[in-house]
């Protein structure tokens, strides 16, 4: 009789242990739901749904060929992502067809679960390069019919809110911290490089820095494609004049950031 009472006594014991266990996930639930889940996302540069053509036009692919690309896209969902580009090497092809002026992009998709306002909000952009620094250019758009064509359509007019660049984390110290190192290697360049770095200085500080966040209108059962490209690497070059006939010299120059980089991606639907 002991053997029962004790049976049932630790089978009670292992029941409640499981009812505690299950409350548990539960209860995280409820503070942070499973849209919030934060993961990682590595997008590509195999895909060219929004590539250019000789004249540096965006280009217009068959039905087959844009929606072979589009349903190959990474994926984002509600909540927190992040994104994680790859590094541009020999194997990667620029999207544009124009000579000598190369461009790479990275894709990933949103397909809208309701219609009405979403807030993105994009922060923690992490460079890998420490020479030079990364200005995130990136833009949503949604695909597009063109005659018998396809390509994507940018949705700037339906966004509300900065829908600017994003800066690399702690943009101006890195800034700083390479210029130095850039005028100890050229003291001959000492006064444009300072002269850059003050004007450089101006232009951040009027600008939302380590955080790009906007609103705009997404229709239900709809994709939408972020495109993210490499165009915004700052770094140090011989002075050059910036505008013909002045006398403002200037040791930044743009181009590619041809290393990889990360930043993060929240999205939520705004009741």
């Amino acid at each position: 009789m002991k053997k029962n009472v004790l049976k049932k006594l630790m089978c009670a014991v292992l029941a409640a242990a499981c009812v505690a266990t299950a409350v548990v996930p539960a209860m995280a639930d409820n503070v942070v739901t499973a849209e919030a889940t934060t993961k990682k996302v590595t997008s590509a540069y195999k895909y060219h749904i929004d590539g250019y053509d000789k004249k540096g036009y965006p280009a217009s692919y068959s039905k087959a060929s844009f929606y072979k690309d589009l349903n190959s896209l990474p994926a984002v969902k509600m909540g927190k992502t992040t994104i994680n580009v790859p590094a541009v090497t020999s194997s990667v092809k620029s999207v544009s067809k124009e000579k000598g002026e190369p461009r790479y992009e990275s894709f990933v998709k949103f397909k809208a679960p309701k219609t009405g306002k979403y807030v993105f909000t994009l922060d923690n952009l992490q460079g890998t390069d420490d020479k030079s620094l990364k200005c995130l250019s990136e833009g949503i758009y949604k695909p597009v019919k063109e005659g018998k064509k396809y390509k994507l359509e940018y949705l700037y007019p339906d966004a509300v809110g900065n829908y600017g660049d994003l800066y690399e984390n702690n943009y101006l110290a890195k800034f700083r911290t390479i210029f130095d190192n850039y005028k100890a290697e050229h003291p001959e360049y000492a006064d444009a490089i300072d002269e850059t770095y003050n004007d450089e200085s101006e232009y951040v500080s009027k600008h939302p820095v380590n955080k790009d966040k906007f609103t705009t209108r997404l229709k239900k059962g709809q994709t939408y494609v972020f495109v993210i490209d490499n165009r915004g690497m700052a770094e140090p070059c011989k002075p050059y004049l910036d505008d013909f006939g002045s006398d403002h010299q200037s040791c930044l120059s743009g181009g590619n950031y041809l290393k990889a980089y990360s930043f993060d991606m929240n999205i939520e639907y705004k009741k």
